[in-house]
C-alpha cells in the first residue's frame, strides 16, 4: 500500500526529477538535497479543494532555520492535494507565519495563480503554477 506522504510526497518529486536541470536529489534530515547545494521541504495537504491548510510547528521551524543556515536556499514545496505544488522560499514563509508557528493557507481560482497567506500576512502577489520546480533553480526572487 503507497503512504499518504510517498503518494504526495512522489508527485513534487517527479516534476523536480524532469527539469533537466535536476542532475542529483536525495533525502536529507531537512528534507531533500538538490544538486548538493540546495534544500527542498515537502508539506502536503489531502484536501481536494481550496482552501489547503499547512501546519508548521516549532520542530518545522527549527529543521527550516537550520536549512537556510546550511543551504542558504530552503524552499518549502506545499502539495496541495491534486491541484499542484506551491512553492516558496522559506523567508517568504517565516515573515507569513511572523517567524511564530502556525498554519499557510494556500487558495486557487479556476486556471488561476495561488494566493498564500499566514497568520501575520498576505503574500504580496501571487505564485504561478509553473513555478514549481522553477524556484529550487532560479536565482534569487521576490517570493
Amino acid at each position: 500500500m503507497i503512504e499518504k506522504l510517498e503518494f504526495y510526497h512522489g508527485a513534487a518529486l517527479v516534476r523536480l526529477i524532469e527539469d533537466p536541470r535536476c542532475v542529483t536529489i536525495g533525502k536529507h534530515p531537512y528534507g531533500y538535497r538538490v544538486n548538493r547545494d540546495r534544500i527542498v521541504a515537502i508539506k502536503y495537504s489531502t484536501k481536494a479543494h481550496p482552501p489547503w491548510g499547512f501546519t508548521v510547528s516549532d520542530d518545522d521551524i527549527a529543521r527550516f532555520e537550520a536549512a537556510e543556515q546550511e543551504f542558504a536556499n530552503c524552499v518549502i514545496a506545499f502539495v496541495c492535494g491534486g491541484d499542484g505544488v506551491c512553492a516558496l522560499r522559506w523567508t517568504a514563509v517565516a515573515e507569513l507565519l511572523g517567524n511564530a508557528p502556525g498554519w499557510i493557507s494556500v487558495k486557487r481560482g479556476f486556471a488561476g495563480c495561488y494566493a498564500v497567506s499566514g497568520p501575520a500576512r498576505t503574500l504580496r502577489g501571487k505564485v504561478a503554477m509553473n513555478r514549481w520546480p522553477a524556484i529550487i533553480f532560479d536565482g534569487e526572487d521576490s517570493n
